[in-house]
C-alpha cells in the first residue's frame, strides 16, 4: 500500500502526489550543512533544556530540507537525546503524573502528522512560512507569559497542553513548549520537572516513526537513518550545551536564545516574499 493509498484511507481524502525529493542522495554540501545544524541544535538543546526541533525544523527549511525531510531528521535527533536523557532519569519520575498526559499526548499527534502530509506535499514555501509562523508564536507566548509555580493546576490546562504538544511535535518537531509551560506551572523540584519532560517526550517516539512511515512510506527511513549517522555530532553538540548551561547564567542564555529562534521563525515567513 503507497503512502498515499495510506493517508487516503485514514482521512478519506484524494491521494496527493507525493512530490518533495525524499531519500535522494544529497550533495556534499547538503550533507555538512545538515551535520552543522544537527551539532548547533543538540548544543543549543543541552544548554537551555529545549528548542531543538524549533531550532532546527526552520533552519533545515532555510537551507532548501523540505518539510518531511526536516521533521524526520529533526526527529531521530530529539529522539536519541530524550530517550537517553529518560532513561537515565527514570528513578527521579513520579508515574502516577505520567499515565494521563502522555496518552493524551499520543491523541494529539495523528493529527500532526496528517498535517504535515498535507502541507509537505503543497508549496514548500508555504511550508515555511507555516513554520515561522508557529515557530513566532510561541517565542511569543514563551517570553511574555509569566507563570507562577502553583501546588495545584486546572485540569483543563492539561487537556490543552498535551494534545496541542502531540500536534505540533508530529507537524513541525515544535511539540515541547506547551508542556514545557504547562510544567512550569507545577510547584515541583527541577529534577522532577526534568524527569517529567524528558519521559513525555521519550514517550511519542514509537508513535511517531509509526506516523511518519504511515504518511511517506519506507523512503522517511532512510531520512532518519541519515539523522542517526550524525549521532557523534549530536552527543559532542550535546555534551557541551550541558557545559554551556552550567558556566552561562541561565537569564542570559535563555533570551539570547529566544532572540535567535525568534530570528528564524521570522526569516523563515518573510523568505518567499523576498526571493
Amino acid at each position: 500500500m503507497t503512502p498515499a493509498v495510506r493517508a487516503m484511507a485514514w482521512g478519506k481524502l484524494t491521494p496527493i502526489p507525493i512530490s518533495f525529493r525524499i531519500a535522494a542522495m544529497p550533495s556534499t554540501s547538503l550533507l555538512v550543512t545538515i551535520a552543522a545544524i544537527i551539532f548547533l541544535s543538540s548544543l543549543l538543546q543541552g544548554a537551555v533544556g529545549f528548542a531543538a526541533g524549533m531550532f532546527g525544523v526552520p533552519l533545515f527549511l532555510l537551507c532548501g530540507v523540505e518539510l518531511p525531510q526536516a521533521v524526520a531528521l529533526a526527529f531521530i535527533s530529539s529522539a536519541v537525546q530524550n530517550a537517553l536523557a529518560a532513561w537515565k532519569l527514570r528513578g527521579e519520575a513520579e508515574w502516577q503524573d505520567l499515565h494521563q498526559p502522555i496518552l493524551l499526548r499520543c491523541v494529539g499527534q495523528p493529527a500532526g502528522a496528517w498535517g504535515l502530509y498535507l502541507l509537505g506535499t503543497a508549496n514548500s514555501s508555504l511550508a515555511g512560512q507555516v513554520v515561522g509562523g508557529i515557530l513566532l508564536g510561541i517565542v511569543i507566548v514563551q517570553m511574555l507569559w509569566r507563570i507562577e509555580p502553583r501546588n495545584v493546576v486546572h485540569p483543563a490546562w492539561q487537556w490543552l497542553a498535551f494534545p496541542l504538544s502531540g500536534t505540533l511535535f508530529s507537524f513541525c518537531g515544535m511539540g515541547g513548549p506547551p508542556v514545557v509551560l504547562w510544567v512550569l506551572a507545577h510547584n515541583w523540584p527541577a529534577i522532577r520537572q526534568r524527569a517529567f519532560l524528558f519521559t513525555i517526550f521519550a514517550s511519542g517516539i514509537p508513535l511517531q516513526f509509526v506516523l511518519l512511515w504511515w504518511f511517506f512510506g519506507t523512503p522517511i527511513l532512510w531520512e532518519m537513518l541519515l539523522g542517526l549517522a550524525f549521532l557523534p555530532l549530536l552527543l559532542v553538540g550535546t555534551f557541551v550545551g550541558l557545559r554551556l548551561g552550567e558556566t552561562l547564567p541561565e537569564e542570559r542564555v535563555r533570551p539570547l536564545s529566544y532572540i535567535v529562534l525568534g530570528f528564524l521563525g521570522l526569516s523563515a515567513l518573510v523568505m518567499p516574499w523576498l526571493r
